[in-house]
C-alpha cells in the first residue's frame, strides 16, 4: 500500500512539531526515521495509524485520506502492549477475533503464528513468564496475523538488550520478506535503520524536516553493515555525533546498536 505525504504539518497548541514534510512511500518499500528524541517522528507515525490528526496538508494511504485507525495498519510499539490477563495464543488471536473471526480459527492462526517467530510450546503461558525477548516476538506475531498491508514501527526493540535486540531485527526481517508490507520503521538505532530499511530519512530538531535521504535499495544485507560504513558516519553526522573516535568508521562492529 503506498503512502503519501503532502505538505504535512502538525502542531500542538503553540508547539509546531512536524513543518511541511512531503514524501511517498511505495508499496512494500521500508523506510526508517531516524532523527533526535523529540523531533516527530512518533508523531508522523501515529498520523499514518490515524491515532492522530495533520494540522496542514493530507496523509494518505492508496490515495485515501487517513483518518481513524484501520486494520490494514498496524502499530507496533516499544512496548509489547499484550494482556497481562491473556496467554500468548489469546493476545495473538485477539488480532482475528476484533475482525470476528470465529475464535476456534482465531486461535489455530495464532498457533501458526507463534511458531513462526518461534514461540512454539509457549502458547498456554501469560505474559509475565516469559522474556522480554518472548514478549516481543509475540507482538510481533500478533501484528502480522492480520497480514496487514501496512507495519508501523515506533522502536520495536529499543527495550530489549543487544543480543536480543539484533535477533529480533533478524526475525522482523524475515517476516517482512515473506509477507511484503509497507513498512515505516522510527528507531533511534543507526545501525537498525541500515539494516532494515530500503531508505533512511534523517530528521532535523522539532520541527522535524527532513535534513537528507540515504537510498540503500533492496539489496540483501547482513548484521555486517561494513558496506555502508561511509553512509552510517554521514548519518551519525548529521545527528550530531561525533564518529571520528569510534572504530566503527574503518572497520564498523557488526550492529554496535549507536543511537542517537
Amino acid at each position: 500500500m503506498q503512502l503519501q505525504f503532502e505538505k504535512v504539518t502538525k502542531s500542538f497548541g503553540d508547539l509546531n512539531v512536524i513543518e511541511a514534510f512531503d514524501n511517498t512511500i511505495a508499496d512494500g518499500e521500508i523506510v526508517a526515521l531516524v532523527g533526535p528524541s523529540g523531533c516527530g517522528k512518533s508523531t508522523l507515525l501515529h498520523m499514518v495509524a490515524g491515532l492522530q490528526q495533520a494540522t496542514g496538508g493530507s496523509v494518505r494511504a492508496a490515495g485515501q485520506p487517513v483518518e481513524k485507525p484501520a486494520p490494514e495498519r498496524t502499530l507496533v510499539f516499544q512496548e509489547h502492549a499484550l494482556y497481562p490477563w491473556m496467554t500468548l495464543e489469546e493476545n495473538v488471536a485477539l488480532a482475528l477475533e476484533f475482525q470476528d473471526q470465529p475464535a476456534k480459527e482465531a486461535r489455530a492462526k495464532a498457533r501458526q503464528w507463534l511458531s513462526r517467530v518461534k514461540l512454539g510450546g509457549f502458547e498456554g503461558y501469560y505474559p509475565h513468564q516469559v522474556s522480554g525477548g518472548m514478549r516481543q516476538r509475540c507482538a510481533l506475531a500478533r501484528a502480522f496475523i492480520a497480514r496487514p498491508k501496512v507495519l508501523l514501527l515506533d522502536e520495536p526493540f529499543g527495550a530489549l538488550d543487544a543480543l536480543t535486540r539484533m535477533t529480533l531485527q533478524s526475525v522482523l526481517k524475515e517476516l517482512i520478506e515473506e509477507e511484503r508490507p509497507t513498512v515505516v520503521l522510527v528507531t533511534h538505532d543507526v545501525d537498525e535503520a541500515l539494516y532494515l530499511a530500503d531508505r533512511v530519512l534523517v530528521f532535523s530538531q522539532r520541527p522535524a524536516r527532513v535534513l537528507k535521504e540515504f537510498t540503500l535499495g533492496h539489496i540483501p544485507k547482513t548484521h555486517d553493515l561494513t558496506a555502508f560504513a561511509d553512509i552510517r558516519c554521514e548519518v551519525l553526522a548529521l545527528l550530531g555525533i561525533d564518529t571520528k573516535d569510534d572504530p566503527g568508521t574503518e572497520s564498523p562492529i557488526p550492529n554496535k546498536g549507536v543511537t542517537a
